[in-house]
């Protein structure tokens, strides 16, 4: 459909309901707790509550560009086909083509659940779709590199059913604009939280993550920030945090239009 706006609003609410051809929303948000004085910084996950622990957490890995298989483990028994927690996840991805897939995945409590498809290039999401009389997880659930549990890239936390992994990778034929982000730090401990992408406008950048946007937290919210950065396919947006004191407690959010070239 054609729509003129009559304001920025009413446009955007246009493009959540899908009625603006070739654009949608793309969103995040994250949750960390207990980050330290880590001079490079700690991505907004919650990657530090694992067993075992993951290779980094501190730093989320990236798959091969190449495409990956990936196993699905919980930390809990009761997150199987039968059990009282998570039943089955729904993995949103990039492939290796750089477009947007998605697959329905049946977990095995404890024991391996691998995915079918063999090219995840970048986990976007991550969620539950059917649960036991829990509703929720009954442990942490990861998804890993097939064969090498160490490399953890996304994971729904216990007792909760959705990714608070706040990274996504832009899908080929798009661009994103990221239009605002938001920020708090709730222990009274300082911290600042950087927006970051492997981007540089229109190019793309190997694990460099440039600093896009930035503030100073300590016991307070930093409110909408509004913004208009362009982002291109195949970049990855992440948010990190560098605490100035130890145990800082940081939970983000941000959104933007995602556009069809």
């Amino acid at each position: 459909m054609t729509y003129s706006p009559s304001g920025v609003s009413d446009y955007y609410t246009e493009v959540a309901r899908g009625n603006i051809a070739g654009s949608s929303i793309m969103s995040a948000m994250g949750e960390r707790k207990s980050i330290q004085t880590t001079t490079a910084g700690e991505d907004i996950w919650l990657g530090n509550e694992l067993t075992p622990a993951p290779t980094s957490h501190t730093s989320i890995p990236t798959p091969d560009s190449a495409g990956e298989q990936m196993t699905i483990v919980s930390e809990s028994g009761n997150d199987a086909a039968a059990g009282t927690g998570a039943r089955t996840v729904e993995v949103h991805y990039i492939d290796a083509a750089g477009a947007q897939q998605s697959e329905v995945v049946e977990l095995n409590g404890t024991g391996d659940a691998d995915t079918v498809a063999t090219d995840i290039r970048y986990v976007n999401d991550f969620h539950v779709v059917t649960a036991g009389t829990g509703l929720v997880t009954a442990g942490n659930v990861k998804i890993y590199k097939k064969g090498t549990v160490g490399l953890v890239y996304n994971m729904i936390a216990q007792g909760g059913n959705k990714s608070l992994v706040p990274n996504r990778m832009v899908p080929v034929g798009y661009k994103l604009v990221i239009k605002s982000w938001h920020t708090e730090e709730a222990q009274d401990k300082r911290v600042n939280v950087r927006l970051r992408a492997t981007s540089n406008a229109n190019t793309v950048l190997t694990d460099v993550f440039l600093f896009k946007d930035t503030t100073f937290l300590k016991k307070n919210a930093s409110g909408a920030l509004p913004l208009n950065i362009l982002v291109p396919a195949l970049a990855i947006v992440k948010v990190s945090g560098w605490a100035i004191q130890a145990n800082a407690e940081v939970g983000c959010s941000w959104w933007g239009e995602l556009i069809a070239d």
